[in-house]
């Protein structure tokens, strides 16, 4: 064994399993090498130490550490170390590798974006069908075509349905829920069956709007009254509709304490006197204000005046 290699150990006793005592060598001390200063790793900041011998000193962070490869290696991956160098020798963060953000191409996918949103709002807001979506984005890019926002633009019908569900959708019912929690409301309710014969329920609130000063009425969901077999089953009883229109708010976290009010057509479903949705509220929320839709009420008043009309 060569001087550099030479190494201090110790001799321990250890018993093993029989009793007979045995011997364990402990961790050998390595001693400092000179080839370590030339290696391209380390010899800008690796040094001797000259009354140690099993010690190595880092100009860079002036510390003293164990002169073993393992431990030299360990303090040349520390984050202390990766500044020290970086300071001391003037090289280049590992950020700066990486190629710079294009701004101005954030920007205009940006501005992209927003146009799709925007038209996507405007077939909404109108009721124009999604499927003019298919031509009117080839249309925009025909007559702007010195526009670099209508050239990017790639709007079609199933992309328009989710910007309009996920994204305008979710952000008003978002905004519509703070209302709600800041401020009391009254909830709207009807039921219908659409054109694919499925039960729906809509519910709409009406409520005093602090930003545009109004009382505003605005839709809040439409609930599928029948999701399942079993609650076909059950049929559209009044606790059906309650638990319903209770758990459309829940969901979004809408405190029902400024629940005030509750309109809704007058059949005995919604407007019995013991079992319906209007005793549920009255129940659950004392003090609430219960309204019979009044153009329901006049269309019964003008039918039961029609038939005492002579028929000539």
């Amino acid at each position: 064994m060569s001087d550099n290699d030479s190494s201090d150990c110790d001799e321990r006793p250890v018993r093993c399993i029989s009793g007979q005592a045995t011997k364990r060598l402990c961790h050998k001390k390595q001693k400092f090498r000179e080839d370590w200063t030339r290696m391209e790793c380390f010899k800008k900041w690796l040094n001797p130490v000259k009354d140690d011998v099993m010690k190595a000193y880092c100009s860079f962070c002036k510390v003293h550490m164990i002169s073993e490869l393992s431990t030299i290696k360990k303090h040349a991956n520390t984050s202390r170390h990766k500044v020290n160098f970086i300071s001391m020798t003037g090289s280049k963060s590992i950020t700066s590798t990486f190629p710079k953000i294009d701004e101005t191409a954030i920007r205009k996918n940006n501005a992209v974006k927003v146009a799709e949103i925007k038209l996507c709002g405007f077939l909404s807001e109108h009721n124009i069908s999604f499927l003019t979506v298919d031509h009117l984005s080839q249309l925009l890019k025909e007559c702007f075509v010195d526009s670099e926002i209508a050239k990017n633009i790639n709007l079609k019908r199933t992309k328009a349905t989710n910007i309009v569900k996920n994204v305008i959708g979710k952000c008003h019912k978002e905004e519509l829920g703070t209302l709600l929690n800041n401020n009391p409301f009254s909830i709207i309710i009807d039921e219908s069956t659409d054109v694919g014969t499925i039960k729906t329920m809509c519910i709409c609130v009406r409520f005093f709007n602090p930003i545009t000063k109004k009382i505003e009425s605005m839709f809040w969901s439409l609930v599928e009254v029948f999701k399942n077999s079993e609650s076909a089953n059950e049929g559209a009883t009044a606790q059906k509709l309650y638990a319903e229109v209770v758990k459309s708010f829940k969901d979004e976290k809408v405190c029902l304490k400024n629940v005030i009010g509750f309109a809704s057509d007058g059949c005995n479903t919604m407007m019995g006197a013991w079992n319906s949705v209007a005793s549920r509220f009255l129940e659950d929320f004392p003090g609430v204000m219960i309204q019979k839709c009044i153009c329901h009420s006049l269309a019964l008043c003008a039918s039961e005046a029609c038939k005492v009309l002579p028929r000539r």
